[in-house]
């Protein structure tokens, strides 16, 4: 049996305002359910907020201290940092979805970095208006991004190149941003401050529709004290500005315990979030949790990244 039914709900990083039809079907044999996506309605919503792909949190670090991610992901920090390789994976949404995903790789070396986002949607069937299935297809998004950190005139600085990549059904396009960032360590006492100018550039087309950009201004501030750090970020858009502050704990330079704090008051979600470090010789494992209200779809989202220093 068949039950067809709708939802509406917000999510900041990266589905914006979309209805989602769903079908719920029922296996007679292996008694599973499975969500999947109405296409007649749903590629519309997609085409127009794919790009939010770029604003996700990519790894365990960032999400456990409020989304804080400038002082992990500044390119004009790069040449201050240890090389690392990083792999990361999320399942996303799980409270909606049990196989939709994304991961995350990146190699740092020197002043250099290069990463990867891939954003899995999912195996969707496809269907036609009267509900008959056709087949299925699996929809996917990726950042490519290339960046370089180091001084100009003795200041810090850094840019990002990315190349977006959307394949939705029948719809495949490219499009490319770029991040310009600067590193001011010590403003005042221990104070640093970064500064980051994200995503402008050349948004994806589908067809004749032109996607948009989520270009953000970010500003974050680090401050150690003692064995404690604490962060904070805006990130100011276009028509409304997110924030995120968090605390981590570093135990003997093995362990480090963190929360944070999340807040886009535009799309209704306030959250709390925690995480865990833990390093052995050169292997630095990352675990985050979000906590948050029922009726928000990222509530219960566990994030695991593996470092190695190389």
């Amino acid at each position: 049996m068949a039950i067809l039914f709708s939802t509406s709900y917000n999510v900041t990083s990266f589905v914006l305002d979309i209805k989602v039809y769903c079908m719920v079907c029922r296996e007679s044999r292996k008694k599973k359910m499975k969500k999947i996506f109405l296409t007649l309605l749903l590629f519309s919503s997609i085409f127009a907020q794919a790009n939010r792909i770029l604003t996700l949190p990519p790894t365990a670090q960032v999400s456990s201290v409020g989304n804080v991610f400038l002082p992990f992901m500044n390119p004009a920090r790069y040449p201050l940092k240890k090389d690392v390789f990083g792999f990361s994976r999320v399942n996303w949404m799980d409270n909606l979805t049990d196989d939709m995903f994304y991961t995350h790789l990146s190699l740092k070396r020197q002043q250099f970095n290069f990463s990867m986002l891939a954003f899995n949607y999912g195996s969707q069937l496809e269907t036609n208006n009267n509900g008959v299935v056709l087949g299925d297809f699996t929809p996917t998004s990726s950042v490519w991004s290339f960046g370089w950190g180091g001084k100009v005139k003795n200041y810090n600085v850094g840019a990002r190149a990315k190349i977006i990549s959307h394949d939705l059904y029948s719809q495949k396009t490219l499009g490319t941003a770029f991040d310009v960032a600067t590193y001011l360590p010590k403003v005042y006492k221990d104070l640093d401050i970064d500064v980051q100018l994200s995503n402008f550039g050349f948004a994806p087309t589908f067809n004749d529709y032109k996607t948009e950009l989520p270009t953000s201004l970010n500003v974050g501030m680090t401050y150690p004290y003692k064995q404690w750090m604490f962060y904070e970020q805006y990130n100011i858009f276009k028509k409304f500005y997110t924030w995120g502050c968090g605390v981590s704990y570093n135990y003997n330079n093995a362990l480090w315990g963190k929360a944070g704090y999340y807040s886009d008051k535009k799309h209704n979600l306030r959250y709390g979030t925690f995480g865990v470090s833990m390093k052995y010789d050169k292997y630095l494992l990352n675990m985050s949790y979000i906590y948050g209200k029922e009726d928000n779809p990222l509530s219960n989202t566990i994030r695991l990244t593996i470092n190695l220093e190389i």
